[in-house]
């Protein structure tokens, strides 16, 4: 009884599975009847879009054509470097970046006019002072974290501290 049961039930399984697949073929040959150039672009503005999403962000330039393009560049830079006298400002110094950290005394930074930076210009002096400001101390960065400050304003940042 039991291979007569388990007969039948090979026959209908059999018969599901070949059923799916009569399916699977006439919905691919439906498809193609409904769609029958699935690689031709409807719009061509689609595919113009796509090769602007993917071209490369940038190129390799060597030889002469990277010698011209590298002094173009160096020419760019040196026509964007501000000329003339650079405004030495104290103040305006200390509030750009300094105050970030000398406002609230982050990681140990002496607050502008206390004692400890008091201390500080004693030990060291003001040219010492200056020169931890330009090289970096403990956790401050080199020139406080902005590298296009100059020397004479970091000075004048120094000086407007200690008042």
């Amino acid at each position: 009884m039991d291979s007569k049961a388990d007969s039948a039930f090979m026959r209908q399984f059999a018969g599901v599975i070949a059923g799916f697949m009569v399916l699977t073929v006439a919905l691919i040959f439906l498809a193609r009847y409904i769609q029958p150039d699935p690689t031709g672009d409807a719009n061509p503005s689609q595919g113009l879009m796509a090769e602007k999403r993917i071209a490369p962000v940038g190129s390799v330039r060597s030889g002469e054509a990277g010698a011209a393009a590298l002094a173009e560049a160096q020419a760019a830079i040196a026509d964007a470097t501000p000329t003339g006298d650079v405004v030495v400002d104290g103040a305006q110094v200390y509030g750009g970046l300094c105050m970030t950290c000398h406002d609230s005394g982050v990681a140990g930074a002496p607050i502008k006019g206390s004692d400890l930076m008091k201390e500080r210009e004693a030990a060291k002096g003001l040219d010492g002072l200056v020169a931890s400001a330009i090289s970096g101390i403990n956790t401050m960065p080199a020139r406080g974290g902005n590298p296009s400050l100059t020397d004479e304003q970091i000075q004048a940042a120094v000086e407007f501290m200690l008042q």
